[in-house]
């Protein structure tokens, strides 16, 4: 009998700890994320997406993203994934568009804070960032090429 009220109770704790864990990264998202998404917001209405995806379309084109998708790149590269993520639930992309997107931040992210912490392992932050990027890039470039139009 001791035993079943063992169990129950440590269920019981396991629950509280699962859900107050769950509530603190579910916080710490949030916290991220809604004010990146708010700001793309105001800038779409405000008409500065427009004009960035004018400024970068020609350069995009070649991932077969839209110009406003350099702002989720951009983000991705700077702040981090969730950002990007925020900045990407803000346009209007496709599945195929969506997969690229995250095909080059999958592997180029966070560029500022990685950089430092290879600098302090003693690795060669410019050799990684100048791979990292390079690789980012020209993943895009073939998942253009080879994935269908229609996912």
């Amino acid at each position: 009998m001791n035993r079943v009220l063992a169990d129950r109770q440590s269920l019981g704790s396991s629950l509280t700890e699962g859900l107050r864990q769950g509530l603190t990264g579910f916080y710490v998202l949030f916290k991220i994320m809604m004010p990146v998404y708010i700001f793309v917001s105001i800038l779409n209405e405000i008409k500065v997406i427009g004009y960035l995806a004018d400024l970068c379309g020609p350069f995009m084109k070649y991932f077969g993203l839209p110009g406003e998708a350099a702002l989720a790149v951009i983000t991705g590269w700077t702040v981090n994934l969730y950002g990007a993520i925020a900045v990407i639930a803000g346009l209007e992309l496709t599945a195929r568009q969506v997969t690229i997107l995250a095909i080059m931040l999958g592997i180029c992210h966070s560029l500022f804070m990685e950089t430092a912490i290879i600098g302090q392992m003693k690795g060669r932050p410019w050799l990684v960032l100048a791979a990292r990027i390079s690789l980012g890039l020209l993943l895009g470039l073939v998942a253009n090429l080879i994935l269908p139009f229609e996912l």
